[in-house]
Order: structure tokens, then C-alpha cells, then sequence
């Protein structure tokens, strides 16, 4: 399925900012090599970044349209964003077990010792810093810097 690019007009079906070509060539110009892999493991990444970017939390008025031109800083994130995703695949959606984050300290007094912050998702979520550098003067709360965020998925059009 051809990947369906956001280009400022406010497509209802829009999966990316960033088509696997210019992925590539952020990939080359930033990190010295393109990702492996077919266009179409590209593209599915790219999917997955912008379902993650719609998560965040936006100044008002900016998502997903940036006002009928998206920033050249927005698509290299979303590039960063995808190389991690690409690399290891579900790294922005992870999977968490609230078990593991005790620990076992005694065993006659049944001792456990938290660590860690809280058990959430947020808690668990990889910060790609580079990105989150390049989207900052469009967020109204940066995972970068700010408390963690609560993510409330928006709704970016049919799934």
C-alpha cells in the first residue's frame, strides 16, 4: 500500500511527513548510512512514527497541517523517530510488565524494594533526544524535558 504523505493540506488519510526516499536521504546526510531493509519495512515505520507523533502533545493549531507547510525540522524527526523504530521494532510502543519493576531484596521478611519510577508506559518509552531537539518549538510538552506526558492518542483518521 503506497504510503499517504501529510503535506500541509490536511489529507484525512495521511500515515507520514516523509516519504522512504527522503528517509534514506536523512538517514545518509545524519547517521553516515541509509536503514536496511525493503521500502515497504521503511514506510511501515514511518506509519508507526506518525501514529507516535500525533501522541504528543502539539501546540495549538500546529498538528498535523503546520498551518500548509511542514517544517523541514518535523520531517527529519520523523526520519530520527523511524531509524529507531526501524532498528528495533515496537521501541516507541513498548510493552510493559508492572512486575518488573520491584525487586526481591529478603526472603525471611518478605522484602521487595521498588525501583524505578511508576509502572507506566510513559515511564517506559525511549526519549529519542535529537528528535525531540528538532520538534520542540512546535511542542507544547517536550517527553525531552517536561514530566511525563499522559499520552492521549488523537485521532489522525482512519486506521
Amino acid at each position: 500500500m503506497a504510503l499517504v504523505i501529510e503535506d500541509g493540506t490536511g489529507a484525512l488519510d495521511a500515515e507520514s511527513f516523509a516519504t522512504a526516499a527522503e528517509f534514506d536521504a536523512h538517514c545518509l546526510a545524519y547517521f553516515g548510512a541509509s536503514v536496511s531493509g525493503t521500502d515497504l519495512a521503511k514506510e511501515a515505520a514511518l506509519r508507526r512514527t506518525f501514529v507516535f507523533m500525533a501522541a504528543l502533545e502539539w501546540l495549538p493549531g500546529l498538528w498535523p497541517t503546520f498551518g500548509g507547510s511542514i517544517p523541514a525540522q518535523v520531517k527529519l524527526a520523523q526520519s530520527v523517530l523511524a531509524r529507531a523504530e526501524a532498528g528495533k521494532v515496537g521501541i516507541l510502543s513498548p510493552q510493559i510488565t508492572r512486575a518488573g519493576q520491584k525487586v526481591l531484596t529478603e526472603v525471611k521478611g518478605v522484602r521487595w524494594e521498588v525501583i524505578g519510577d511508576k509502572a507506566t508506559v510513559e515511564a517506559s518509552r525511549p526519549v529519542v533526544t535529537m528528535a525531540m531537539d528538532l520538534l520542540r518549538p512546535y511542542l507544547a510538552m517536550d517527553p525531552a524535558r517536561d514530566a511525563p506526558m499522559a499520552f492521549g492518542f488523537r485521532s489522525i483518521g482512519p486506521c
